[in-house]
């Protein structure tokens, strides 16, 4: 009878142990960000959604486009290799990981309505990693809609807007920090943001709280 007590109550820490093992992951974060860099006027389609590969040290190692609706990708990229990350840390070690990062760079506004996302918008899901490394398999947020903010009625400013979510486990936003903001824009980022929904990020399979970063460009209306 004991040993079969014994038995049980080892299967139950086996069990269990993936759990406590999961609740020591903290995923990455951005420390700090600046301004969204913009070349030149988009005129459709401005979603753009990275896929960034971190070292333990939270440098960048790897940028994957994950969304690339053509042309703003580099300009996404050279804004995002200018941030600061802290890296993810598993039972409080640093360890390599990724992060979904997104890119916002709203059409130009002519006067006639706001720019709306792609009719047939397909959500934006970052892969699995083909082989986990030993520092487990960490899957970032998903994207599975999108709004555009408006634009301030009789405005010709331009700038731009950079958001950090909390995103639980049930995939809902727990939180905005605004790392980078312009004050005229601010409440209309903030407005867009309740429209959007997300895939919760995964580690070894389990939903888990994470972060992700969106950074949202204004352009003033074209000229007359």
């Amino acid at each position: 009878m004991k040993r079969g007590l014994v038995i049980g109550f080892l299967l139950f820490i086996g069990l269990a142990r993936p759990n406590s093992v999961q609740q020591t992951y903290k995923p990455p974060e951005v420390a700090s960000a600046g301004d969204v860099y913009v070349p030149y006027q988009v005129v459709l389609d401005g979603l753009f959604v990275l896929d960034v590969s971190l070292d333990e040290d939270g440098r960048i190692q790897e940028i994957d486009g994950l969304r690339d609706p053509g042309s703003m990708l580099d300009a996404a990229k050279r804004s995002v290799r200018q941030w600061k990350f802290q890296p993810a840390s598993v039972e409080s070690k640093s360890a390599p990981s990724r992060m979904t990062v997104s890119f916002v760079y709203c059409p130009s506004n002519y006067g006639i309505g706001g720019p709306v996302p792609p009719k047939h918008f397909s959500p934006v899901l970052p892969p699995n990693q083909s082989e986990p490394s030993d520092h487990g398999n960490y899957v970032p947020v998903g994207v599975l809609s999108f709004a555009y903010p408006e634009y301030p009625v009789n405005s010709v400013a331009w700038g731009s807007v950079v958001v950090q979510l909390t995103v639980d486990s049930s995939g809902e936003v727990k939180g905005v920090d605004f790392l980078h903001g312009t004050e005229i824009f601010n409440s209309f980022v903030s407005d867009a943001l309740k429209k959007w929904r997300f895939q919760a990020a995964t580690f070894n399979g389990n939903p888990i709280k994470s972060k992700t970063v969106i950074g949202f460009a204004f352009q003033p209306p074209p000229s007359s």
